[in-house]
Protein backbone atom coordinates (compact mmCIF):
# COMPACT_ATOMS: atom_id res chain seq x y z
CA UNK A 1 0.00 0.00 0.00
CA UNK A 2 1.22 3.87 -0.86
CA UNK A 3 2.49 5.36 1.98
CA UNK A 4 0.13 8.21 1.68
CA UNK A 5 -2.52 6.03 1.59
CA UNK A 6 -1.55 4.07 4.61
CA UNK A 7 -1.01 7.07 6.52
CA UNK A 8 -4.66 8.39 5.42
CA UNK A 9 -6.35 4.97 6.14
CA UNK A 10 -4.42 4.88 10.20
CA UNK A 11 -5.78 8.69 10.90
CA UNK A 12 -9.11 7.64 10.21
CA UNK A 13 -9.01 4.41 11.44
CA UNK A 14 -7.81 6.12 15.13
CA UNK A 15 -10.42 9.14 14.94
CA UNK A 16 -13.39 6.17 14.36
CA UNK A 17 -11.47 4.28 16.93
CA UNK A 18 -11.35 7.15 19.75
CA UNK A 19 -15.03 7.78 18.85
CA UNK A 20 -16.63 4.11 19.47
CA UNK A 21 -14.03 4.64 22.74
CA UNK A 22 -15.88 7.06 24.28
CA UNK A 23 -19.61 5.62 23.47
CA UNK A 24 -17.92 2.43 24.65
CA UNK A 25 -16.86 4.01 28.16
CA UNK A 26 -20.57 6.03 28.42
CA UNK A 27 -22.51 2.66 28.29
CA UNK A 28 -19.30 0.34 29.93
CA UNK A 29 -17.51 2.72 32.26
CA UNK A 30 -14.22 1.30 30.44
CA UNK A 31 -11.60 4.01 29.35
CA UNK A 32 -11.28 4.97 25.55
CA UNK A 33 -8.05 5.75 26.08
CA UNK A 34 -7.54 1.68 26.42
CA UNK A 35 -8.52 0.72 22.85
CA UNK A 36 -6.57 3.51 21.15
CA UNK A 37 -2.97 1.96 23.43
CA UNK A 38 -4.19 -1.80 21.91
CA UNK A 39 -4.30 -0.48 18.59
CA UNK A 40 -1.11 1.26 19.16
CA UNK A 41 0.07 -1.82 20.02
CA UNK A 42 -0.66 -4.17 17.43
CA UNK A 43 0.40 -1.01 14.96
CA UNK A 44 3.68 -1.39 16.24
CA UNK A 45 5.03 -3.93 18.33
CA UNK A 46 3.65 -7.01 16.89
CA UNK A 47 2.20 -6.18 13.62
CA UNK A 48 5.28 -3.53 12.81
CA UNK A 49 3.52 -1.10 10.52
CA UNK A 50 4.68 1.33 12.10
CA UNK A 51 8.46 1.18 13.59
CA UNK A 52 9.12 2.99 16.97
CA UNK A 53 12.63 4.20 15.67
CA UNK A 54 10.52 6.62 13.11
CA UNK A 55 8.46 7.97 16.23
CA UNK A 56 11.34 8.93 18.58
CA UNK A 57 12.64 12.23 16.69
CA UNK A 58 9.13 13.51 16.81
CA UNK A 59 7.98 13.04 20.31
CA UNK A 60 9.55 16.18 21.42
CA UNK A 61 7.67 17.85 19.49
CA UNK A 62 4.20 16.18 19.79
CA UNK A 63 4.77 15.68 23.76
CA UNK A 64 4.93 19.88 23.80
CA UNK A 65 1.83 20.42 22.11
CA UNK A 66 -0.01 17.79 23.88
CA UNK A 67 0.82 19.01 27.04
CA UNK A 68 -0.06 22.80 26.14
CA UNK A 69 -3.65 21.46 24.94
CA UNK A 70 -4.42 18.74 27.30
CA UNK A 71 -3.63 21.15 30.44
CA UNK A 72 -5.49 24.43 28.66
CA UNK A 73 -8.81 21.86 27.81
CA UNK A 74 -8.89 20.62 31.71
CA UNK A 75 -7.95 24.07 33.53
CA UNK A 76 -10.17 25.85 31.69
CA UNK A 77 -12.92 24.06 32.79
CA UNK A 78 -12.21 24.11 36.47
CA UNK A 79 -14.93 25.81 38.02
CA UNK A 80 -13.29 29.15 40.33
CA UNK A 81 -15.76 28.46 43.24
CA UNK A 82 -15.47 24.38 43.38
CA UNK A 83 -11.51 24.78 42.88
CA UNK A 84 -11.62 26.87 45.98
CA UNK A 85 -13.57 24.34 47.71
CA UNK A 86 -11.64 21.36 46.86
CA UNK A 87 -8.38 22.93 46.91
CA UNK A 88 -7.23 22.19 50.26
CA UNK A 89 -8.00 18.50 50.02
CA UNK A 90 -6.52 18.00 46.76
CA UNK A 91 -3.62 19.51 47.47
CA UNK A 92 -3.00 17.40 50.43
CA UNK A 93 -3.78 14.65 48.39
CA UNK A 94 -1.36 15.27 45.14
CA UNK A 95 1.27 15.73 47.33
CA UNK A 96 0.54 13.08 49.65
CA UNK A 97 -0.19 10.73 46.08
CA UNK A 98 2.88 12.32 44.57
CA UNK A 99 5.47 11.81 47.34
CA UNK A 100 4.79 8.57 48.18
CA UNK A 101 4.28 6.93 44.49
CA UNK A 102 8.01 9.01 44.07
CA UNK A 103 9.75 7.27 46.89
CA UNK A 104 8.24 3.88 46.59
CA UNK A 105 8.99 3.76 42.98
CA UNK A 106 12.61 5.04 43.63
CA UNK A 107 13.31 2.27 46.35
CA UNK A 108 11.85 -0.24 43.99
CA UNK A 109 14.34 0.83 41.16
CA UNK A 110 17.19 0.63 43.51
CA UNK A 111 16.59 -3.05 44.01
CA UNK A 112 16.33 -3.80 40.05
CA UNK A 113 19.35 -1.50 39.90
CA UNK A 114 21.23 -3.95 42.04
CA UNK A 115 20.58 -6.51 39.48
CA UNK A 116 21.63 -4.39 36.75
CA UNK A 117 17.90 -4.79 34.88
CA UNK A 118 18.76 -0.61 35.12
CA UNK A 119 21.85 -0.28 34.07
CA UNK A 120 24.61 2.64 36.27
CA UNK A 121 21.53 3.44 38.48
CA UNK A 122 21.13 5.85 41.69
CA UNK A 123 18.87 7.01 44.06
CA UNK A 124 18.83 10.52 42.70
CA UNK A 125 17.82 8.73 39.18
CA UNK A 126 15.34 6.75 41.43
CA UNK A 127 13.80 9.80 42.74
CA UNK A 128 13.51 11.45 38.51
CA UNK A 129 11.82 8.24 37.35
CA UNK A 130 9.25 8.12 40.68
CA UNK A 131 8.80 12.17 39.84
CA UNK A 132 8.21 10.82 36.15
CA UNK A 133 5.33 8.23 37.25
CA UNK A 134 4.52 10.38 40.31
CA UNK A 135 1.05 11.84 39.00
CA UNK A 136 -2.39 10.68 37.79
CA UNK A 137 -3.22 11.88 34.54
CA UNK A 138 -5.74 14.64 33.79
CA UNK A 139 -5.94 13.71 29.99
CA UNK A 140 -7.66 10.79 31.60
CA UNK A 141 -9.50 10.99 34.83
CA UNK A 142 -10.89 14.37 33.86
CA UNK A 143 -12.99 12.70 30.76
CA UNK A 144 -13.92 9.72 32.69
CA UNK A 145 -15.34 11.79 35.71
CA UNK A 146 -17.67 13.70 33.20
CA UNK A 147 -18.57 10.88 30.92
CA UNK A 148 -19.63 8.94 34.04
CA UNK A 149 -21.35 11.67 36.03
CA UNK A 150 -19.21 10.88 38.93
CA UNK A 151 -20.55 13.08 42.19
CA UNK A 152 -19.73 16.62 41.79
CA UNK A 153 -17.48 16.49 44.90
CA UNK A 154 -15.32 13.24 44.28
CA UNK A 155 -15.35 14.44 40.88
CA UNK A 156 -13.98 17.97 42.30
CA UNK A 157 -11.47 15.91 43.76
CA UNK A 158 -10.30 13.97 41.61
CA UNK A 159 -9.20 16.41 38.95
CA UNK A 160 -7.76 19.24 40.35
CA UNK A 161 -5.69 16.15 42.42
CA UNK A 162 -4.73 15.04 38.61
CA UNK A 163 -4.07 18.94 37.25
CA UNK A 164 -1.83 19.67 40.14
CA UNK A 165 -0.09 16.39 39.78
CA UNK A 166 0.28 16.84 35.74
CA UNK A 167 2.35 19.91 36.96
CA UNK A 168 4.35 18.19 40.23
CA UNK A 169 5.41 15.69 37.21
CA UNK A 170 6.92 18.51 35.23
CA UNK A 171 8.22 20.24 37.41
CA UNK A 172 10.25 18.29 39.81
CA UNK A 173 11.06 16.09 36.90
CA UNK A 174 13.03 18.64 35.17
CA UNK A 175 15.11 19.64 38.59
CA UNK A 176 15.70 15.98 39.02
CA UNK A 177 17.30 15.95 35.70
CA UNK A 178 19.50 19.40 36.40
CA UNK A 179 20.16 17.68 39.67
CA UNK A 180 21.99 14.57 38.08
CA UNK A 181 23.72 16.33 34.91
CA UNK A 182 25.38 18.84 37.26
CA UNK A 183 25.76 16.71 40.34
CA UNK A 184 23.91 19.17 42.87
CA UNK A 185 22.16 16.64 44.93
CA UNK A 186 21.67 18.69 47.86
CA UNK A 187 18.31 19.04 49.17
CA UNK A 188 18.20 22.91 49.65
CA UNK A 189 19.56 23.22 46.02
CA UNK A 190 16.52 20.76 45.10
CA UNK A 191 14.17 23.17 46.75
CA UNK A 192 15.44 25.94 45.81
CA UNK A 193 15.29 25.16 42.03
CA UNK A 194 11.79 23.67 42.92
CA UNK A 195 10.50 26.83 44.27
CA UNK A 196 11.85 28.80 41.67
CA UNK A 197 10.08 27.28 39.19
CA UNK A 198 6.72 27.19 40.76
CA UNK A 199 6.74 31.03 41.39
CA UNK A 200 8.16 31.74 37.96
CA UNK A 201 5.34 29.79 36.42
CA UNK A 202 2.43 31.18 38.69
CA UNK A 203 3.77 34.67 38.28
CA UNK A 204 3.58 34.58 34.43
CA UNK A 205 0.81 32.55 34.35
CA UNK A 206 -1.26 34.96 36.03
CA UNK A 207 0.15 38.00 34.52
CA UNK A 208 -0.43 36.26 31.14
CA UNK A 209 -4.19 35.41 31.80
CA UNK A 210 -4.89 38.81 32.71
CA UNK A 211 -3.59 40.12 29.74
CA UNK A 212 -5.69 38.27 27.61
CA UNK A 213 -8.86 39.10 29.17
CA UNK A 214 -9.17 42.55 27.25
CA UNK A 215 -8.20 40.16 24.21
CA UNK A 216 -11.25 38.71 24.63
CA UNK A 217 -13.56 41.32 25.22
CA UNK A 218 -12.18 42.44 22.11
CA UNK A 219 -12.39 39.71 20.10
CA UNK A 220 -15.73 37.99 21.40
CA UNK A 221 -17.72 36.31 18.22
CA UNK A 222 -14.60 36.46 16.01
CA UNK A 223 -13.78 33.43 14.30
CA UNK A 224 -10.15 34.49 15.21
CA UNK A 225 -10.51 34.00 19.09
CA UNK A 226 -9.39 30.28 19.06
CA UNK A 227 -6.26 30.42 17.03
CA UNK A 228 -4.41 33.21 18.88
CA UNK A 229 -5.56 31.88 21.68
CA UNK A 230 -3.85 28.59 20.63
CA UNK A 231 -0.96 30.77 19.70
CA UNK A 232 -0.57 32.88 22.77
CA UNK A 233 -0.47 28.94 24.85
CA UNK A 234 2.41 27.95 22.73
CA UNK A 235 3.98 31.69 23.64
CA UNK A 236 3.79 31.23 26.71
CA UNK A 237 4.48 27.73 27.19
CA UNK A 238 8.35 28.83 25.49
CA UNK A 239 8.55 32.17 27.47
CA UNK A 240 7.80 30.23 30.92
CA UNK A 241 10.63 27.75 30.48
CA UNK A 242 12.91 30.18 29.08
CA UNK A 243 12.26 31.94 32.16
CA UNK A 244 13.13 28.51 34.13
CA UNK A 245 9.89 28.07 35.23
CA UNK A 246 7.24 25.36 35.24
CA UNK A 247 5.48 25.08 31.75
CA UNK A 248 3.00 23.15 32.63
CA UNK A 249 2.27 25.19 35.83
CA UNK A 250 2.08 28.28 33.56
CA UNK A 251 -0.57 27.10 31.07
CA UNK A 252 -2.32 25.78 34.00
CA UNK A 253 -2.34 28.91 35.93
CA UNK A 254 -3.44 30.81 32.80
CA UNK A 255 -6.41 28.60 31.69
CA UNK A 256 -7.99 28.94 35.51
CA UNK A 257 -8.03 32.75 35.13
CA UNK A 258 -8.90 32.86 31.25
CA UNK A 259 -11.59 30.11 31.68
CA UNK A 260 -13.16 31.90 35.28
CA UNK A 261 -12.98 35.39 33.58
CA UNK A 262 -16.63 35.87 34.03
CA UNK A 263 -16.48 34.44 38.16
CA UNK A 264 -13.27 36.87 38.33
CA UNK A 265 -14.29 39.45 37.05
CA UNK A 266 -17.81 39.63 38.93
CA UNK A 267 -15.69 39.36 42.34
CA UNK A 268 -14.10 42.25 42.11
CA UNK A 269 -16.78 44.39 40.52
CA UNK A 270 -15.92 44.99 36.61
CA UNK A 271 -18.80 42.47 35.04
CA UNK A 272 -20.05 43.33 32.11
CA UNK A 273 -23.33 42.14 30.38
CA UNK A 274 -23.20 43.95 27.60
CA UNK A 275 -20.04 42.20 26.06
CA UNK A 276 -18.92 39.65 28.86
CA UNK A 277 -15.50 38.36 28.88
CA UNK A 278 -15.27 34.31 28.74
CA UNK A 279 -14.19 31.57 26.92
CA UNK A 280 -17.07 31.47 24.08
CA UNK A 281 -18.86 28.51 22.95
CA UNK A 282 -17.29 28.23 19.78
CA UNK A 283 -13.69 28.32 21.25
CA UNK A 284 -14.55 25.43 23.66
CA UNK A 285 -15.90 23.31 20.73
CA UNK A 286 -12.53 23.98 18.83
CA UNK A 287 -10.27 23.27 21.26
CA UNK A 288 -12.62 20.39 22.55
CA UNK A 289 -12.36 18.80 19.08
CA UNK A 290 -8.53 19.90 19.21
CA UNK A 291 -8.17 17.75 22.53
CA UNK A 292 -9.84 14.79 20.79
CA UNK A 293 -7.47 14.26 18.49
CA UNK A 294 -4.31 15.00 20.07
CA UNK A 295 -5.43 12.62 22.61
CA UNK A 296 -6.59 9.71 19.79
CA UNK A 297 -2.44 10.47 18.51
CA UNK A 298 -0.86 10.35 22.20
CA UNK A 299 -2.14 6.99 23.51
CA UNK A 300 -1.62 5.37 20.64
CA UNK A 301 1.65 6.58 20.39
CA UNK A 302 1.88 5.09 23.76
CA UNK A 303 1.24 1.40 22.39
CA UNK A 304 3.60 1.80 19.28
CA UNK A 305 6.55 2.84 21.70
CA UNK A 306 5.81 -0.02 23.52
CA UNK A 307 9.14 -2.75 22.51
CA UNK A 308 11.60 -4.94 24.28
CA UNK A 309 13.78 -5.60 26.50
CA UNK A 310 11.32 -7.13 28.35
CA UNK A 311 13.00 -6.98 31.56
CA UNK A 312 12.13 -2.94 31.50
CA UNK A 313 8.46 -4.04 30.36
CA UNK A 314 8.42 -6.34 33.49
CA UNK A 315 9.56 -3.97 35.56
CA UNK A 316 7.10 -1.28 34.71
CA UNK A 317 4.05 -3.43 34.86
CA UNK A 318 5.46 -4.50 38.53
CA UNK A 319 5.49 -0.43 39.55
CA UNK A 320 2.05 0.16 38.05
CA UNK A 321 0.93 -2.23 40.56
CA UNK A 322 2.98 -0.95 43.00
CA UNK A 323 1.57 1.88 42.85
CA UNK A 324 -1.77 1.39 43.25
CA UNK A 325 -0.54 0.03 46.94
CA UNK A 326 0.91 2.88 47.48
CA UNK A 327 -2.15 5.07 46.71
CA UNK A 328 -4.20 3.33 49.49
CA UNK A 329 -2.06 5.05 52.19
CA UNK A 330 -2.01 8.70 50.59
CA UNK A 331 -5.89 8.27 50.21
CA UNK A 332 -6.36 7.85 53.65
CA UNK A 333 -4.46 10.40 54.78
CA UNK A 334 -5.97 13.14 52.76
CA UNK A 335 -9.33 11.94 53.23
CA UNK A 336 -9.70 11.62 56.81
CA UNK A 337 -12.26 13.38 58.37
CA UNK A 338 -14.57 13.65 55.63
CA UNK A 339 -17.57 11.75 54.59
CA UNK A 340 -17.30 10.26 51.70
CA UNK A 341 -18.69 6.69 51.42
CA UNK A 342 -16.95 3.56 51.25
CA UNK A 343 -17.72 3.53 47.30
CA UNK A 344 -16.56 7.22 46.86
CA UNK A 345 -13.18 6.23 48.62
CA UNK A 346 -12.69 3.44 46.88
CA UNK A 347 -13.39 5.59 43.50
CA UNK A 348 -10.53 8.07 44.79
CA UNK A 349 -8.49 5.12 44.99
CA UNK A 350 -8.73 3.81 41.87
CA UNK A 351 -8.68 7.02 39.86
CA UNK A 352 -4.81 6.65 39.61
CA UNK A 353 -3.93 6.37 35.89
CA UNK A 354 -0.71 7.88 34.42
CA UNK A 355 -0.71 9.21 30.78
CA UNK A 356 0.33 12.09 28.93
CA UNK A 357 2.43 13.92 31.75
CA UNK A 358 4.49 10.28 32.28
CA UNK A 359 4.67 9.64 28.79
CA UNK A 360 5.93 12.83 27.44
CA UNK A 361 8.40 13.16 30.29
CA UNK A 362 10.23 9.87 29.45
CA UNK A 363 12.30 11.15 26.63
CA UNK A 364 13.14 13.83 28.16
CA UNK A 365 16.72 12.71 30.64
CA UNK A 366 17.99 10.52 27.70
CA UNK A 367 17.85 14.18 25.59
CA UNK A 368 19.57 15.90 28.38
CA UNK A 369 22.10 13.28 28.53
CA UNK A 370 21.53 11.26 31.77
CA UNK A 371 23.18 8.23 31.26
CA UNK A 372 21.90 5.01 31.39
CA UNK A 373 18.23 6.16 30.71
CA UNK A 374 18.67 5.34 26.92
CA UNK A 375 15.49 2.37 27.54
CA UNK A 376 13.33 4.36 30.14
CA UNK A 377 10.97 4.66 27.63
CA UNK A 378 10.17 1.25 27.71
CA UNK A 379 9.69 1.51 31.55
CA UNK A 380 7.80 4.61 31.80
CA UNK A 381 5.59 3.38 28.94
CA UNK A 382 4.54 -0.52 30.58
CA UNK A 383 3.89 1.34 34.15
CA UNK A 384 1.28 3.91 32.41
CA UNK A 385 -0.73 0.97 30.28
CA UNK A 386 -0.58 -1.45 33.36
CA UNK A 387 -1.84 2.19 35.52
CA UNK A 388 -4.61 2.47 32.76
CA UNK A 389 -5.70 -0.95 32.46
CA UNK A 390 -6.03 -1.51 36.53
CA UNK A 391 -8.30 1.87 36.09
CA UNK A 392 -9.59 0.20 33.65
CA UNK A 393 -10.74 -3.10 35.44
CA UNK A 394 -11.53 -1.38 38.84
CA UNK A 395 -13.48 1.92 38.40
CA UNK A 396 -16.68 0.27 36.92
CA UNK A 397 -17.05 -1.26 39.91
CA UNK A 398 -16.13 1.27 42.45
CA UNK A 399 -18.67 3.35 40.55
CA UNK A 400 -21.13 0.84 40.97
CA UNK A 401 -20.72 1.23 44.46
CA UNK A 402 -20.03 4.70 44.88
CA UNK A 403 -23.34 4.85 43.21
CA UNK A 404 -25.39 2.49 45.66
CA UNK A 405 -23.90 4.02 48.46
CA UNK A 406 -25.13 7.65 47.12
CA UNK A 407 -28.94 5.82 46.73
CA UNK A 408 -29.05 4.34 50.23
CA UNK A 409 -27.95 7.45 51.97
CA UNK A 410 -30.62 9.46 50.12
CA UNK A 411 -32.86 7.08 50.78
CA UNK A 412 -32.23 6.90 54.93
CA UNK A 413 -32.10 10.52 54.98
CA UNK A 414 -35.61 10.50 53.16
CA UNK A 415 -37.08 7.94 55.60
CA UNK A 416 -35.60 9.97 58.82
CA UNK A 417 -36.87 13.50 56.99
CA UNK A 418 -40.75 11.35 56.45
CA UNK A 419 -40.35 9.66 60.26
CA UNK A 420 -39.48 13.40 61.94
CA UNK A 421 -42.00 14.99 60.32
CA UNK A 422 -44.60 12.45 61.21
CA UNK A 423 -43.42 12.68 64.71
CA UNK A 424 -43.77 16.80 65.16
CA UNK A 425 -46.81 16.24 63.57
CA UNK A 426 -48.35 13.50 66.25
CA UNK A 427 -46.68 15.56 69.02
CA UNK A 428 -48.35 18.96 68.19
CA UNK A 429 -51.96 17.49 67.64
CA UNK A 430 -51.60 15.49 71.33
CA UNK A 431 -49.40 16.41 73.57
CA UNK A 432 -50.85 17.71 77.05
CA UNK A 433 -50.91 21.28 77.77
CA UNK A 434 -49.86 22.03 74.02
CA UNK A 435 -51.12 24.19 71.41
CA UNK A 436 -54.64 25.46 72.00
CA UNK A 437 -57.70 24.31 69.90
CA UNK A 438 -59.87 26.80 68.09
CA UNK A 439 -63.34 27.10 67.03
CA UNK A 440 -62.18 25.84 63.70
CA UNK A 441 -60.48 23.33 64.82
CA UNK A 442 -57.21 24.43 63.92
CA UNK A 443 -54.19 24.66 66.06
CA UNK A 444 -53.37 27.72 67.81
CA UNK A 445 -49.65 28.87 70.01
CA UNK A 446 -50.16 30.37 72.87
CA UNK A 447 -49.06 33.82 71.26
CA UNK A 448 -51.80 33.22 68.93
CA UNK A 449 -54.02 36.37 68.74
CA UNK A 450 -57.70 34.32 69.36
CA UNK A 451 -60.86 36.59 70.77
CA UNK A 452 -60.98 36.53 74.65
CA UNK A 453 -62.95 33.76 76.37
CA UNK A 454 -66.38 33.57 76.28
CA UNK A 455 -68.09 33.82 79.33
CA UNK A 456 -69.99 30.95 80.76
CA UNK A 457 -73.19 32.65 80.37
CA UNK A 458 -73.74 35.20 77.64
CA UNK A 459 -74.72 39.03 78.56
CA UNK A 460 -78.00 38.32 76.97
CA UNK A 461 -78.55 35.33 79.88
CA UNK A 462 -78.57 32.58 77.24
CA UNK A 463 -76.43 29.47 78.08
CA UNK A 464 -74.13 28.71 74.97
CA UNK A 465 -74.91 25.00 73.41
CA UNK A 466 -73.09 22.44 75.09
CA UNK A 467 -71.45 21.17 71.59
CA UNK A 468 -68.42 19.14 73.71
CA UNK A 469 -65.96 22.30 71.69
CA UNK A 470 -63.68 23.94 74.79
CA UNK A 471 -63.71 27.65 73.27
CA UNK A 472 -60.19 28.60 74.84
CA UNK A 473 -58.25 27.55 77.48
CA UNK A 474 -55.82 25.32 77.73
CA UNK A 475 -56.11 21.59 76.84
CA UNK A 476 -56.32 20.21 80.49
CA UNK A 477 -59.10 22.65 81.83
CA UNK A 478 -62.70 21.84 82.00
CA UNK A 479 -65.62 22.27 79.55
CA UNK A 480 -67.47 25.24 80.12
CA UNK A 481 -71.37 24.21 81.46
CA UNK A 482 -74.34 25.47 82.09
CA UNK A 483 -75.39 26.77 85.44
CA UNK A 484 -77.17 24.36 87.75
CA UNK A 485 -81.02 24.82 87.96
CA UNK A 486 -81.83 26.80 91.13
CA UNK A 487 -84.29 25.80 93.58
CA UNK A 488 -85.95 29.16 94.06
CA UNK A 489 -87.22 31.36 91.96
CA UNK A 490 -85.26 32.83 88.84
CA UNK A 491 -85.32 36.15 88.76
CA UNK A 492 -86.27 37.17 85.32
CA UNK A 493 -83.58 39.45 83.19
CA UNK A 494 -83.86 42.89 82.89
CA UNK A 495 -85.94 44.39 80.23
CA UNK A 496 -84.09 45.36 77.13
CA UNK A 497 -84.39 49.28 76.76
CA UNK A 498 -85.68 48.37 72.89
CA UNK A 499 -88.82 46.69 74.37
CA UNK A 500 -90.18 49.66 75.81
Amino acid sequence: MDPVTQFLVLVAGLFLLGTLGEVIFARTQIPDVVWLIVAGIILGPIAGVVPRQSLVDITPYFAALTLIIVLFEGGSRLVLDDLLRAAPRASLLAIASFTLTTFVVAGVSMIFGVFEVLPDWSFAKGIMLGAILGGSSSLIVMPSMSLAKVKESVANLVNLESALTDALCVVVTLAMVDVVVSGAASFGQTALVLLRSFGIAFAVGVLAGWAWLPVLRLLAGSPHVYPLTLSALILLYVAVDAAGGSAALGILTFAVIVGNAPAILARIGFASKERPVELDMQVRAAHTQISFIVKSFFFTFIGLMLSPPWGLLALGVFLGIVMLGARIPAVFVATRGTHYSRGELELVTVSFPRGMAAGVLATIPAYAGVPGTDELPSVVFAAVITTILLFAGLFPRAKKRATADEARGAASGAAATTDASASGSAAAGAEPGGDEVRQDGAAASPSDPSPPALPAESPTGTPPPDDGVVATGASDAPAAQAPPAASGPVTPPPADPADS
